[in-house]
């Protein structure tokens, strides 16, 4: 596959240097994959393609699982065709489809949209209660307090609530996502254990990735899951890594087919978010 470019945003921290703003670098060709991970990989954060490019409706896979999984062990997002909700957690990738099934993935199923990071959890402790996602996010806020720098997330619950949602594969010609999630379908479960998967992008991403906290959710027995709604639960153990570089691999399809990414859908795209797209 022939991509465009490689955008890797390094976010200086530490007492090594003075502060200095963002380095964004877009070198001729992307560096090769290491065979390993070293600890410096597990603030790194890989992002396929753009999320105004899925707004209006990019679709189409890009990637490769198996090429994708090369760059982490967790992460989310969707499938070629806009094909139900991805979760990838410890080394593996499963998609959770519009008949609330889940499917376990293999390596040359594609993605046109998807983030994922080598996951370590250096940071963990013990949370909750909590009584919504609303409440989650904004005790996630207290606790990271860094609002510029990402973060992955692991929580590992037994729920008293939960609400999911996925949405069905379409097909050519694709209609934007607000419009497609008005059809999306919705599960609601009680006493379910099972992980949430989590990112937290800074605000300034906007038009790039989705600001604020994503989450999707797989169940303990792999049989339930989604794009995460709501959710309720007395305890839960997080783990968390701060992550200092992001890179965004872009694929020509998705960039330069006349299509203005320009374009400020913040609202829909928090309407798609939080399930108010009916």
């Amino acid at each position: 596959m022939s991509w465009l470019c490689l955008i890797v945003i390094v976010f200086a921290t530490g007492c090594q240097r003075p502060a200095e703003p963002p380095v964004i670098s877009v070198p001729s060709a992307p560096p090769p994959v290491p065979s390993a991970f070293s600890p410096l990989d597990a603030a790194r954060i890989t992002q396929v393609s753009l999320i105004n490019a899925l707004m209006v409706g990019r679709y189409d896979g890009v990637i490769t699982l198996g090429e994708l999984m090369q760059s982490g062990n967790l992460g989310l997002g969707t499938c070629d065709h806009l094909d139900g909700e991805m979760v990838i957690l410890d080394n593996e990738a499963y998609k959770i489809v519009s008949t609330g099934e889940v499917i376990k993935l293999g390596p040359t199923e594609t993605t046109p949209w998807a983030v994922i990071t080598p996951f370590e959890g250096q940071a963990r402790q013990e949370l909750g209660p909590i009584g919504s996602l609303e409440e989650l996010d904004a005790r996630l806020d207290g606790l990271l307090a860094e609002p510029d720098i990402f973060f992955a997330i692991r929580l590992e619950a037994e729920f008293d609530a939960l609400t999911v949602r996925s949405v069905a594969r379409q097909n050519p010609p694709y209609r934007p996502l607000d419009e497609v999630a008005k059809s999306q379908r919705v599960w609601n479960y009680e006493r379910v254990r099972g992980t949430l998967v989590g990112i937290r992008s800074p605000q300034w991403t906007t038009g790039l990735s989705v600001p604020g906290y994503h989450w999707h959710f797989i169940s303990d027995d792999r049989t339930r899951g989604g794009h995460v709604l709501d959710c309720k639960f007395a305890s839960g153990k997080l783990a968390y890594d701060r992550c200092e570089t992001w890179t965004i691999r872009l694929d020509p399809k998705h960039v330069m087919d006349g299509e203005d990414l320009s374009q400020d859908r913040s609202k829909a795209l928090k309407e798609v978010e939080s399930g108010r797209g009916k």
